[in-house]
Parts: C-alpha cells; sequence; structure tokens
C-alpha cells in the first residue's frame, strides 16, 4: 500500500502525513461551508491550542526573576521538592506556590544550608516548621560566636 505523496516539506514520516491530511481536511470542510469541530477551528484560525493559566510563568521567566539557573529548578522538581506544571511545547510552568516554594528555596540555599538539609526542614505543604527555625537559629548563635572571636582576634592586632 503506497502513502499518497503530500506537498509537505521535511520528512515523511506517519506524523507528518497524518498532520499533512488533518490540515487537508481542515481546509475542505472549510471550502464546502461545513461547521468545524471547535479544536479544528482552534487550528484553522491559527489561535493558541494551550492556554498557560495567569498565575503561571515559563520556567525561564521564574529563573530569571530568581536568579537560578534552569537546571537547579529542574533538578528541584526531579528531587520533589517543587511541582511544575506544563505548558504549550511541554514548557516547564510554575504556579504562585510552586514559586514561592523555590523562593524560599533559594533563600536558604543563600543562607548557607545544603539542599539535602533543605529537603529534610521543608515541609511537604511548604510551611515552615519548628525544626527549620531551629535550625536557623543555631547557624545564627554559630555565627555570632565566630563573629565575636574574630572581633576579639582583631582587637589583639
Amino acid at each position: 500500500m503506497s502513502v499518497p505523496d503530500l506537498a509537505i516539506p521535511g520528512p515523511r514520516t506517519k506524523a507528518a502525513l497524518a498532520l499533512a491530511e488533518r490540515r487537508r481536511r481542515a481546509q475542505t470542510t472549510v471550502r464546502k461551508g461545513v461547521s468545524m469541530p471547535a479544536a479544528q477551528t482552534a487550528v484553522a484560525h491559527n489561535a493558541p491550542r494551550f492556554s498557560v493559566r495567569a498565575s503561571e510563568l515559563p520556567i525561564g521567566d521564574v529563573a530569571e526573576q530568581l536568579g537560578l539557573t534552569l537546571r537547579a529548578i529542574r533538578h528541584y522538581e526531579e528531587m520533589g521538592l517543587i511541582a511544575c506544571g506544563r505548558g504549550p511545547k511541554n514548557v516547564r510552568t510554575l504556579g504562585t506556590s510552586a514559586r514561592a516554594r523555590l523562593a524560599a528555596i533559594a533563600d536558604l540555599k543563600a543562607l548557607g544550608l545544603p539542599i539535602s538539609e533543605i529537603v529534610d526542614l521543608l515541609g511537604p505543604d511548604g510551611a515552615c516548621p519548628d525544626r527549620l527555625k531551629a535550625r536557623l537559629r543555631a547557624q545564627l548563635e554559630a555565627l555570632d560566636a565566630r563573629r565575636t572571636a574574630i572581633a576579639g582576634y582583631l582587637s589583639g592586632l
């Protein structure tokens, strides 16, 4: 069985041929005046097939806002720290709660906590548990002790 030669650029894969056939059918139904289903109407009028909710931003925009790399955000998703949605062309998107959690992770990393400890300290709902508060207080006390030691050393110079 031979596949009809359709005037489409690119490879002649089954998917490409099926897409060309759908486009051809959509054009013929428009010409005949037959009403088309909503999905075909969107394609025929070049309307976007997917829509990203206003509260969700693409991963690139979030990375730029927070000063993180795309790889870091993908790594945090793989670890289960954040949940990304999917938008057009399978682009990762982040809602407001995921962005807030990601900002908290970035802040804790900037404070010197390793990611393995952040995983243990952050709760699954993003709330700040008592263990995290205790860990930050202990880190603050250690920094105060170090500051006092440095000040004492400087005064002896």
